[in-house]
């Protein structure tokens, strides 16, 4: 289920003690101030919880002696195996081992069976011979997608849209639209905000209800 920026705009709009229109019709009526609130809001939201519905895949197509490739948009999902938890970095059916130290590494060529991160790009070791097919499974940092399915990372035109899936869809919308209120109101001792906060913590921590989840401290390096 989506959810467009101008349905957003109009609901949060409509909130008690909200200062803005909620009968806007476009981009061009909407107060900079909401729209700034809105993108805080979402993005603070998204990233709190490694939700299911952030989950993506990439596919990598390695070169030969081609060591660097581009990271995908996000966090990658760490899982629990048989021996013990590991980044979803797959090629074939094997996890590859996370290196920590990569300037230790020797120079060598063949299939790879680990992998380290440096300046924003993935390394695979031993450097690839050939053509691999690695998968790497991540959370993904973009928050929607625009009219023509571009994922992007903040919602601008009317038309720019969130998904969620229909049996977590309200339950997001009321943590969302409360978070939102907060940002809009923006002062911790006004009673609004204090209110809003509230509503806040009983809706977010029904949504983690609903999907299953707490949310968890884990070693994050990329």
């Amino acid at each position: 289920m989506s959810v467009s920026l101008l349905d957003l705009y109009n609901k949060v709009a409509s909130q008690p003690w909200s200062m803005f229109d909620n009968d806007t019709q476009s981009t061009d009526d909407f107060d900079p101030a909401l729209i700034s609130s809105i993108n805080k809001a979402l993005v603070e939201l998204w990233c709190s919880y490694p939700f299911d519905f952030r989950l993506k895949e990439k596919n990598i197509i390695t070169q030969k002696n081609i060591n660097k490739y581009n990271l995908p948009d996000g966090t990658i999902l760490q899982k629990n195996t048989s021996k013990g938890e590991r980044y979803s970095v797959i090629l074939g059916n094997k996890y590859l081992d996370f290196i920590e130290n990569p300037d230790e590494l020797e120079l060598l060529s063949g299939k790879p069976e680990g992998f380290f991160v440096k300046n924003d790009v993935i390394c695979f070791y031993p450097i690839p011979d050939k053509i691999y097919s690695v998968k790497i499974l991540y959370h993904s940092f973009s928050i929607g997608e625009d009219i023509n399915g571009m994922p992007i990372y903040a919602l601008v035109e009317d038309t720019d849209k969130i998904i969620i899936p229909d049996k977590y869809k309200q339950l997001f919308l009321n943590a969302l639209i409360s978070k939102i209120m907060m940002y809009s109101i923006a002062s911790p001792a006004d009673e609004n905000y204090v209110g809003y906060n509230i509503q806040f913590e009983k809706a977010y921590n029904l949504l983690l209800k609903a999907v299953g989840g707490r949310k968890r401290n884990r070693k994050i390096v990329f």
